[in-house]
């Protein structure tokens, strides 16, 4: 397998420090694997190379390979994760569409929708509308 050169590893470094995953970075240099960028990024190969290297929990225990549409358990890709989420209604204070309209639509089960607006999904899109919920009009003077 092919070793990449000294500057290429400091452009990864610099692409990782930036918060690129490591497959997007392979992604963009298909001769090398995505091992391999992470080992460079690391330090465990090639630590003599300039660059900031990068710390093993950076990413605070999620898998960051397997995010969003990486996983093998997508059902959804990113611009249909963001279109849901774009759905929020300001002047109604709601969504626009029920989950399970957005679930037919993209064919899969409503309980996907509802966990992407409870950001318990993609929550690496950062969406300001993820975990949004109505705000409750309670009756005034009960308790």
């Amino acid at each position: 397998m092919a070793k990449p050169d000294g500057d290429l590893v400091v452009k990864w470094r610099k692409l990782a420090e930036d918060g690129f995953l490591y497959a997007e970075i392979a992604r963009q240099h298909p001769q090398f694997s995505v091992d391999q960028v992470r080992h460079y990024c690391l330090g465990h190969t090639g630590r003599g190379v300039a660059g900031p290297l990068q710390t093993v929990d950076r990413w605070y225990g999620s898998n960051v390979w397997l995010r969003g549409e990486n996983s093998p358990h997508a059902q959804l890709n990113a611009a249909q994760a963001k279109k849901v989420l774009d759905d929020w209604d300001e002047k109604a204070d709601r969504w626009k569409a029920s989950g399970a309209e957005w679930a037919r639509k993209f064919g899969v089960s409503a309980s996907t929708i509802y966990m992407l607006r409870r950001g318990e999904t993609w929550q690496h899109l950062e969406h300001p509308n993820q975990g949004r919920k109505p705000k409750k009009k309670g009756k005034k003077g009960r308790r």
